[in-house]
């Protein structure tokens, strides 16, 4: 009886050796790959690229393991879709050996304590569906989505597996004003009535998963002596603020009123990738700032006209009432809910209702008598 319990622990002391003499691996990402929105396809062709960039370092830990030979095989998964594979070539793994490794070595050759030398051998990449192939042959990025890294030791029959390390690419594409102006290149300058815009931008970017504030938002204003719009990017904006919203109201804490005169805005995006960081440029973005109780001075004929025309359009003979009562008198600005529009807005925000029914709860009707 006691001889049997003998062996019984010595089968399962025997077993639980065996189990943990595997090698164990631990991959840490770099932050140029755990922190990236955007990933080029070379960085994943370890054996092709000149490997000058740090993506990765593989522990590898022996310690209480015996000798074994085998290899390394880096595995890039997207949605369980293998999209690259790199393998190392045989090498020889000490008894009671340990190191650390980053892919930089592993491309250039890193001897082990046996003098064996590790390096990848080859390495292939593929595409699992045609819409990724276009758009990796088109932008040489990985599509958006997530990706999973697995690394395994094989040797012999068996194999000993590094947990799985993900990212979340993003990779944005562009990003560009909404409102207010028009596009640098457009013959029409958009006109305000207000010191205090709303402005707005829009982006495929997900600042969700930005380590800092992504958006650069400039205001710069146009004066005299600048021949150029380069010239103007050049001067000190009237507004300069990192962010991570895409719309905000410039009436914040401490800026100043934006004064009647000429403005040129923009945004970048600051996007970290697998080669470094990028900064992706949105359009030059003009509009003029008016001052409403000189708004009589210019030629607004047309501008009240329509705006009268659309009132008759909106409520009928309750429209044209109005209209006759203010023929008398100038249009000096328009205000939705409070707040100073343009034009071109009011009819943005028209045209977000088409197929909707609204009611007009209230129309207030000021204007400046000639």
């Amino acid at each position: 009886m006691f001889n049997s319990l003998i062996q019984v622990l010595v089968f399962f002391f025997i077993l639980i050796s065996t189990t943990y003499a595997q090698p164990r691996l631990e991959l840490q990402l770099a932050p140029a790959l755990s922190f990236a929105q955007i990933v080029y396809v070379s960085d994943f062709d370890f054996y092709q690229q000149g490997a000058n960039q740090f993506l990765f370092q593989l522990t590898v830990d022996n310690s209480a393991g015996s000798q074994t030979s085998g290899i390394l095989r880096f595995e890039i998964r997207r949605n369980d879709d293998l999209i690259a594979e790199t393998e190392t070539r045989l090498f020889t793994l000490s008894a009671g050996e340990s190191f650390a490794v980053s892919n930089i070595e592993l491309n250039a050759g890193y001897t082990t304590q046996s003098g064996d030398l590790i390096r990848f051998d080859k390495s292939k990449t593929t595409n699992p569906d045609p819409a990724f192939e276009d758009e990796v042959l088109s932008s040489g990025k990985l599509p958006k989505g997530n990706y999973q890294f697995l690394v395994k030791y094989l040797y012999g029959t068996d194999e000993t597996t590094a947990p799985p390390q993900s990212i979340y690419i993003n990779n944005p594409t562009f990003i560009r004003p909404v409102t207010p102006g028009t596009p640098r290149s457009s013959n029409y300058l958009e006109i305000l009535y207000t010191q205090f815009p709303t402005f707005q931008f829009e982006t495929d970017f997900d600042p969700t998963f930005a380590v800092e504030a992504p958006f650069h938002v400039q205001i710069f204003k146009k004066l005299e002596q600048h021949g150029s719009f380069d010239e103007v990017l050049t001067s000190t904006p009237h507004y300069d603020e990192w962010m991570y919203e895409t719309l905000f109201p410039y009436q914040v804490a401490g800026v100043q009123p934006l004064d009647p005169g000429v403005y040129v805005w923009r945004v970048q995006l600051r996007v970290v990738t697998s080669s470094g960081t990028e900064t992706l440029e949105s359009p030059l973005y003009t509009f003029r700032i008016e001052d409403p109780s000189k708004l009589g001075q210019f030629d607004d004929q047309g501008v009240k006209d329509e705006i009268m025309q659309l009132l008759i359009d909106l409520l009928g003979e309750r429209g044209r009432e109005i209209a006759r009562a203010l023929s008398d008198y100038n249009l000096t600005a328009i205000r939705l809910n409070g707040e100073t529009i343009t034009k071109t807005q009011l009819y943005n925000v028209l045209d977000s209702y088409e197929g909707q029914l609204r009611e007009i709860s209230d129309i207030v009707l000021k204007g400046t008598q000639q």
